[in-house]
């Protein structure tokens, strides 16, 4: 069964920044970017080195290790060396709070 967990509060996430965090057992990065939170598995697919050690531009994310390039609206690659997609979890903001399903 999947349920809605705090992760942080959305003030304390500008555009363009993220934060690391253990939701659960599962390692995840939460970004904030314009408008929207998205919440990814903080792990490369290529490597299994953490998202969260990389940076964010424009609507990616991108892998500090050999620099693969994820789409953080859907986990997608886009780039080498990185083929498969990054685990996403669906997010909601209830009263300031990001909540990110787990489950």
């Amino acid at each position: 069964m999947s349920t809605f967990l705090k992760a942080c509060e959305l003030d304390s996430l500008k555009s363009g920044q993220m934060r690391s965090m253990d939701l659960s057992g599962e390692r995840i990065v939460v970004i904030r970017n314009g408008h929207g939170v998205y919440a990814l598995k903080d792990e490369c697919t290529h490597e299994e080195y953490p998202l969260s050690e990389g940076w964010v531009e424009d609507d990616c994310i991108y892998c500090a290790f050999h620099g693969a390039k994820f789409k953080i609206s859907n986990g997608e690659a886009l780039s080498l060396p990185a083929y498969e997609d990054v685990k996403t979890y669906p997010t909601r903001i209830v009263d300031g709070m990001v909540e990110v399903e787990i489950g």
